[in-house]
């Protein structure tokens, strides 16, 4: 197992609140599916950055930034989590409170996301100011399978569908970043990526403790195991 993902375990993953009647099914999905994936997720970062540095020019940089750009700029975002919010239908919005609040505060978290993105172009000298990307279609260009089709429609399946997109792909996100902190000395792309990295661990943690808190019965725990099932397929086809 690699370091950075061993570290991240043992702060993030492991520790259990007292009394959280969800923790035995988080672990055990954990263990089972959740492991496998990060690990291959996490190989893929790390040659995809050494692949970048060994290229002896930064224009990956610019094709990092264009990438992050289009997968969560404004419009982009805005979109994804409202469907998020869509979610949770209003006869059970009381119930799942909580779930809504950190939903909505992640349609702002995704927005500023974008901008680190925009920053990092416009410091290289790539473009002179963020309106020059609504005219370019790499920084609007997802390579995600179906991004708005099953993707966005399986957190419709149970309110708490979307507990482990955010605990499985915010793992990925968190990951992905400690391994450019890791490996990349240019201040830009460095904070790019470390100004998120709090961001990406809070949506993380957001799935960990919605699985831990309502994944108490076999009727909640399906959805979640359902939706990571869908989400581990959708990583092996796009390896």
């Amino acid at each position: 197992m690699h370091p950075l993902l061993e570290q991240f375990l043992e702060k993030w993953v492991w520790p259990t609140a007292p009394g959280a009647r969800g923790a035995a099914f988080r672990l055990r999905i954990t263990e089972e599916k959740c492991l496998k994936g990060w690990e291959i997720a996490l190989q893929r970062s790390l040659a995809e950055i050494e692949k970048g540095l060994a290229s002896g020019n930064d224009d990956w940089q610019r094709r990092v930034a264009l990438g992050g750009y289009a997968g969560e700029g404004v419009q982009m975002s805005i979109k994804q989590m409202s469907a998020q919010l869509l979610s949770v239908d209003l006869t059970e919005q009381e119930h799942y409170i909580d779930l809504q609040r950190m939903r909505a505060r992640q349609v702002w978290d995704e927005c500023k996301h974008s901008k680190l993105h925009a920053e990092v172009l416009m410091a290289k000298g790539w473009i002179k100011d963020e309106r020059e990307l609504l005219h370019n279609a790499a920084a609007h260009t997802q390579p995600l399978p179906a991004y708005f089709g099953l993707s966005m429609m399986f957190p419709h399946i149970h309110p708490l569908a979307r507990a482990a997109q955010h605990y499985f792909v915010e793992a990925i996100a968190c990951l992905g970043i400690a391994a450019y902190i890791h490996l990349v000395d240019d201040p830009m792309v460095r904070h790019e990526h470390l100004s998120q990295r709090d961001e990406e661990l809070m949506h993380f943690m957001e799935g960990k403790y919605k699985i831990d808190t309502y994944c108490t019965t076999l009727e909640n725990q399906k959805p979640v195991e359902d939706t990571l099932d869908f989400l581990l397929h959708r990583l092996r086809v796009s390896l």
